[in-house]
Protein backbone atom coordinates (compact mmCIF):
# COMPACT_ATOMS: atom_id res chain seq x y z
CA UNK A 1 0.00 0.00 0.00
CA UNK A 2 1.69 3.80 -1.08
CA UNK A 3 1.50 6.48 1.17
CA UNK A 4 -0.94 8.32 -1.25
CA UNK A 5 -3.95 5.66 -0.43
CA UNK A 6 -3.69 6.23 3.27
CA UNK A 7 -4.01 10.25 2.48
CA UNK A 8 -7.31 11.19 3.75
CA UNK A 9 -9.97 12.41 1.53
CA UNK A 10 -10.63 16.44 1.92
CA UNK A 11 -14.12 17.68 1.75
CA UNK A 12 -14.05 20.89 -0.85
CA UNK A 13 -16.82 23.34 -1.07
CA UNK A 14 -18.52 23.46 -4.72
CA UNK A 15 -16.75 26.60 -6.18
CA UNK A 16 -19.82 28.84 -7.98
CA UNK A 17 -18.68 28.61 -11.80
CA UNK A 18 -19.09 31.65 -13.74
CA UNK A 19 -21.77 32.13 -16.45
CA UNK A 20 -20.61 31.90 -19.97
CA UNK A 21 -21.96 35.65 -20.10
CA UNK A 22 -19.08 36.91 -17.08
CA UNK A 23 -16.25 35.05 -18.72
CA UNK A 24 -16.88 36.28 -22.16
CA UNK A 25 -17.10 39.92 -20.05
CA UNK A 26 -14.47 39.35 -17.48
CA UNK A 27 -12.26 38.69 -21.16
CA UNK A 28 -12.99 41.42 -22.50
CA UNK A 29 -11.86 43.91 -19.82
CA UNK A 30 -9.26 42.00 -19.79
CA UNK A 31 -8.09 42.45 -23.39
CA UNK A 32 -8.95 46.65 -23.62
CA UNK A 33 -7.21 46.81 -20.41
CA UNK A 34 -3.76 44.44 -22.73
CA UNK A 35 -4.78 47.17 -25.62
CA UNK A 36 -4.77 50.45 -23.34
CA UNK A 37 -1.30 50.02 -22.43
CA UNK A 38 -0.19 48.92 -25.92
CA UNK A 39 1.69 50.64 -28.93
CA UNK A 40 0.70 48.15 -31.42
CA UNK A 41 -1.69 49.97 -34.28
CA UNK A 42 -4.01 46.73 -34.14
CA UNK A 43 -4.48 47.09 -30.18
CA UNK A 44 -5.47 50.78 -30.26
CA UNK A 45 -7.79 50.42 -33.24
CA UNK A 46 -9.85 47.50 -30.86
CA UNK A 47 -9.67 49.67 -27.88
CA UNK A 48 -11.17 52.62 -30.01
CA UNK A 49 -14.05 50.35 -31.21
CA UNK A 50 -14.55 49.34 -27.83
CA UNK A 51 -14.94 53.09 -26.41
CA UNK A 52 -17.50 53.57 -29.51
CA UNK A 53 -19.98 51.07 -28.46
CA UNK A 54 -22.89 51.64 -26.34
CA UNK A 55 -22.63 52.21 -22.90
CA UNK A 56 -25.23 49.43 -22.38
CA UNK A 57 -22.76 47.15 -24.27
CA UNK A 58 -19.47 48.26 -22.26
CA UNK A 59 -21.29 48.18 -18.77
CA UNK A 60 -21.05 44.35 -18.12
CA UNK A 61 -17.37 44.56 -18.41
CA UNK A 62 -17.27 48.03 -16.29
CA UNK A 63 -16.05 46.14 -12.62
CA UNK A 64 -13.14 44.24 -14.74
CA UNK A 65 -12.10 47.51 -16.54
CA UNK A 66 -8.55 49.02 -15.18
CA UNK A 67 -9.07 52.86 -14.00
CA UNK A 68 -7.39 54.62 -16.67
CA UNK A 69 -9.97 52.56 -19.34
CA UNK A 70 -12.67 53.60 -17.04
CA UNK A 71 -12.05 57.57 -17.64
CA UNK A 72 -11.27 56.65 -21.53
CA UNK A 73 -14.95 55.36 -21.53
CA UNK A 74 -16.07 58.19 -19.64
CA UNK A 75 -14.02 61.13 -22.28
CA UNK A 76 -15.46 58.71 -25.29
CA UNK A 77 -19.05 58.91 -23.84
CA UNK A 78 -18.86 62.66 -22.15
CA UNK A 79 -22.22 64.14 -23.40
CA UNK A 80 -24.26 61.06 -21.84
CA UNK A 81 -22.46 61.08 -18.90
CA UNK A 82 -22.87 64.38 -18.16
CA UNK A 83 -26.75 64.25 -19.10
CA UNK A 84 -27.38 61.58 -16.54
CA UNK A 85 -25.18 63.03 -14.06
CA UNK A 86 -27.87 66.36 -14.43
CA UNK A 87 -30.44 63.62 -14.45
CA UNK A 88 -31.31 64.44 -18.25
Amino acid sequence: MSAVENVPLEIVEEVEVMSKEEVLNFLIAIGVNTCNRSYDTDHKELKSSFLEMSLKDIAPTWDNLDDAVRIAVLNAHLDEFKAWVEGK
